[in-house]
């Protein structure tokens, strides 16, 4: 048996399209002064490659939003001499070398454990080749052959012109394409730029395309407590499957207070590190859909002990994708095929496609979508293999 013989990370960066200080993607009360600065200007995102010295080699991605240099230098300079000359198959023990690194000196969260993300599932993606099988195979799936996913999302700065008209159409047209399934973002009267009402847009939607279509909404975290619950009462009558991300992740009590209120699921999760912060909004009661990102949450070994918390507590898991990478992606898809049917609700398909590291980074398309549906893998692995002209291609230098 063969010793991880190096680790290497990479940090790249591709030009975003659509963003601009006019229409940023964010909400928060300092848009603006972050949009003139190039805060999420870019897409980013750390490729993670591990190897062995029998010769296979596994690829990783941990969750970059800014500064993705910082993150290579935790790889490189923390995590690397951790598990160099370790048993590769041995990941549990590995995870959890590496998290005790810092974990009494509170790093439980933020670049460290998005790092950590990276080295995970580029470990997973090894110990598929050495042992010839996909991952789904060594999370004891398949569960599904298959998985059910959403079109995410209708963001306003893709619309030529805002108005609830215009979302209706882009909604009927996606269900002409095979989805039953279509998140929309709301909050952006919170930027002060105008927009029509999140009633407005909801009722254009039904008028047009039905109930038909399963609608969600995605907040970003826009609203307090009150304005959430206005919201709320409005997500209600439209029937919406989940309002996501409805409060700053901080506001673990008014999430609760939200859920108690409302008769529509409340989902969140992509901006929590570990099993340990989950189980916090867990024990307060406050979400009916767990988004772990598994570049983020702790990789895939983290990532399966949030889904194990999810099944005992009777909650759902929808994984977060969003901007991230094909190394997130190509992971998120062989865990989701090894959730329990009454655990997995459905899977986040970035249907723009209009992030060049997930487009062009992959040798072969990631994502395969078929009426409603995408297509699990079945090559050793994550089934992610990098194309190597590419990764020159978008280095941040």
């Amino acid at each position: 048996m063969g010793k991880i013989a190096y680790v290497r990370a990479y940090p790249l960066a591709a030009e975003r399209a659509g963003v601009s200080l006019d229409r940023p993607d964010h909400y928060l009360p300092y848009w603006r002064e972050l949009a003139l600065a190039g805060v999420r200007g870019k897409y980013y995102m750390l490729l993670v490659e591990v190897g062995s010295d029998d010769g296979y080699v596994g690829w990783g991605e941990g969750l970059v939003r800014e500064a993705p240099t910082a993150h290579v230098e935790i790889v490189e300079r923390l995590l690397a001499p951790i598990i160099l000359g370790q048993d590769p198959l041995a990941i549990e023990e590995l995870w959890q070398r590496m998290f005790a690194a810092l974990k009494t000196r509170g790093h439980f969260g933020g670049y460290f454990i998005e790092a950590l993300s990276g080295v995970d599932i580029a470990l997973w993606d090894l110990a598929g080749k050495i042992l010839g099988i996909p991952v789904h195979r060594m999370l004891r799936g398949p569960t599904f052959d298959r998985i059910k996913a959403y079109a995410s999302s209708i963001y306003w700065h893709y619309m030529d012109k805002l108005s609830p008209d215009s979302v209706a159409k882009e909604v009927l047209r996606l269900s002409e394409q095979g989805f039953d399934q279509v998140k929309i973002k709301i909050g952006m009267e919170k930027m002060g730029v105008g927009g029509p009402s999140v009633q407005d847009v909801l009722k254009a939607v039904r008028d047009l395309v039905g109930y038909g279509v399963t609608i969600m909404v995605d907040a970003n975290s826009a609203y307090s407590v009150n304005e959430a619950i206005r919201v709320g009462r409005v997500l209600e009558r439209y029937e919406v499957l989940w309002f996501e991300e409805p409060l700053p992740p901080n506001n673990i009590e008014g999430y609760a207070e939200l859920r108690r209120k409302l008769d529509v699921m409340i989902a969140g999760g992509e901006s929590l590190f570990t099993k340990y912060q989950f189980m916090e909004y867990v024990r307060k009661r406050a979400l009916d859909v767990l988004q772990p990102d598994i570049a983020r949450v702790g990789g895939i070994t983290e990532f399966m002990k949030v889904a194990a918390i999810a099944e005992a507590e009777g909650l759902l898991i929808a994984p977060h994708v969003g901007l991230s990478g094909p190394g997130c992606r190509a992971a998120s898809l062989q865990a989701s095929a090894a959730l329990p049917r009454e655990v997995f609700l459905t899977y986040e398909y970035m249907y723009k496609g209009d992030n060049a590291l997930a487009r062009e980074l992959p040798r072969k398309p990631i994502e395969v979508f078929n009426r409603g549906y995408l297509e699990i893998c079945k090559e050793p692995g994550t089934c992610f293999e990098p194309n190597r002209d590419a990764i020159k291609k978008f280095i941040v230098n």
